[in-house]
């Protein structure tokens, strides 16, 4: 149960994180130094400078509103959660407080800008903020994450619908490699 709720978090806020966005202002400067949590007095350390294509990454997620998406995302993935598993709503204050700790923005922000860049140009990172900028392109990453949810849901069920094809299989696979000695040492995969 614990290890499917962390790989559904997981993949839906790395998926999120990346289409999901609300229509804020766009803007093309990366944010201010106050505006980060680990904002300090500049007499106490001093400014780094980042190179053009850190800013292109930092100007893109910053376009795709990702702070506020990101706590929205670990918010909805939690209440899914607890609306699947009830049992979990006791802990509901002792999850969210650590999803936020480990999964906040600020939390992740210098690992997502990293990924970007190794994805993406400086150039390309710079279309893509141009794109979400447009009336289209703020659609998409409006409605990207409930599509790719209800991708996941569709891809989850199916398993759950044909685990008995993959339970046989697996006894199949694991009976040849025994030799056919039978199920005494057959792992057990239940539907969850």
């Amino acid at each position: 149960m614990k290890a499917r709720f962390l790989f559904v978090l997981s993949a839906a806020i790395a998926l999120g994180l990346s289409a999901h966005a609300q229509d804020a202002a766009p803007t093309t400067q990366p944010p201010a130094a106050a505006d980060t949590p680990a904002a300090v007095d500049a007499t106490d350390a001093p400014a780094v400078e980042k190179d053009s294509h850190t800013l292109a990454a930092e100007t893109l997620l910053e376009t795709m509103n990702m702070k506020e998406v990101t706590k929205r995302n670990v918010d909805d993935m939690l209440a899914m959660q607890i609306q699947q598993q009830p049992q979990l709503g006791m802990f509901k204050d002792v999850m969210q407080g650590f999803l936020r700790k480990h999964l906040s923005y600020e939390s992740l922000k210098d690992d997502m800008v990293k990924m970007y860049k190794e994805e993406f140009t400086e150039n390309e990172l710079g279309q893509l903020s141009d794109f979400y900028q447009t009336p289209v392109g703020k659609k998409a990453i409006e409605r990207l994450p409930t599509l790719t949810a209800k991708g996941a849901q569709l891809g989850m069920l199916r398993v759950q619908q044909n685990m008995g094809e993959l339970q046989e299989l697996i006894m199949k696979r694991t009976m040849e490699l025994q030799g056919g000695a039978g199920p005494q040492s057959l792992p057990t995969i239940a539907p969850q």
